[in-house]
């Protein structure tokens, strides 16, 4: 038991430092692209920090164990909205523009849906619904990229500028003024990335075979909070430097692209089997903490009261999860 959580602890530090080092090397790229701070927000960083859970629950269903890494991809839902946009709005109230609540909020509670529904229609994710997550994916990440570059001239160089700082702050480059090309640092951090996953998903795997756990509740827990640790560091700097809209969109922007790419990409590969708890527990708890955390959102303001309920919420799924 003692090795396989040090294998677990050891593949979630390198998951870890793999996505922060990533994340350097994205400087660059997001200077290139000249997009806005929140288009970031909710394209680049969000897939930057869903990588985690892409290759942990990829490497998973490769190994022959579908409910571990459906696990990992449901439950890491619940704990960016839950837990880790709980948290920081309990360290500082966060202020949520209009804009990403009517564009990118409601996005996430339709693609929550969407897939709660065709996954409750016959307990399995086909190839086909896997099909439908991708071709969903798509024109979202169009409508973000091009309504952001549509903004004034003046407005997207300002906030250009912005953007180094932000990745910088996620990725924790030492100067905050040098841009740099990053190819060496993509690769380091891609080789982390991937011994980390590998590291982890036999963890979880090899945890639930010696304690007798099911698959399911050992993915939906232990697995969607070490693959969330990305999310979890960055939403709490992000909050502590008052980049408020950057704690919120790349929660909403992970959830979106775990949702749809994750699980989509996993649908293709091999129809996943839900496990029995599903209907009754997993989603339920995943429609419970989206509904209340967009109906919170629609406020515009995410308070101490907000993210202790969410808090809650998190704690209620876990323990519904565990006694099930």
């Amino acid at each position: 038991m003692l090795l396989e959580i040090c294998t677990l602890v050891a593949g979630a530090y390198l998951l870890l430092k793999g996505a922060e080092w990533v994340t350097d090397s994205s400087v660059h790229v997001a200077n290139r692209f000249g997009t806005t701070n929140l288009a970031v927000g909710l394209i680049l960083v969000s897939i930057l920090l869903s990588l985690p859970e892409l290759l942990v629950s990829t490497l998973a269903f490769a190994k022959g164990h579908e409910q571990v890494s459906a696990g990992v991809a449901l439950g890491s839902v619940i704990v960016n909205l839950g837990l880790i946009l709980g948290l920081v709005a309990i360290i500082r109230p966060i202020r949520i523009p209009r804009h990403l609540i009517t564009r990118d909020g409601i996005f996430m509670l339709v693609a929550t849906i969407v897939v709660s529904l065709l996954a409750f229609d016959d307990s399995l994710i086909s190839r086909s619904d896997g099909l439908v997550f991708l071709l969903l994916f798509i024109p979202y990440a169009a409508n973000v990229y091009t309504q952001e570059k549509l903004l004034a001239e003046k407005e997207r160089k300002k906030e250009i500028k912005s953007i180094s700082k932000t990745l910088v702050l996620f990725g924790k480059l030492r100067d905050p003024l040098v841009i740099r090309s990053g190819i060496y640092i993509f690769v380091i951090g891609g080789a982390l990335l991937l011994l980390g996953s590998e590291f982890f998903a036999r963890g979880l795997i090899d945890l639930a075979r010696i304690s007798g756990v099911s698959e399911a509740l050992i993915g939906v827990t232990l697995g969607a909070l070490g693959t969330s640790l990305p999310n979890l560091a960055v939403a709490l700097q992000a909050t502590r430097k008052g980049f408020d809209e950057l704690a919120v969109s790349q929660s909403i922007g992970s959830n979106i692209f775990t949702l749809f790419v994750t699980l989509g990409l996993l649908g293709i590969m091999k129809p996943i089997v839900m496990a029995n708890g599903f209907a009754t527990v997993t989603a339920p708890a995943l429609l419970a903490v989206t509904v209340v955390s967009f109906i919170f959102l629609l406020r515009g303001r995410l308070g101490k009261t907000e993210g202790a309920v969410l808090v809650l919420l998190y704690l209620l799924a876990v323990a519904a999860e565990i006694l099930s």
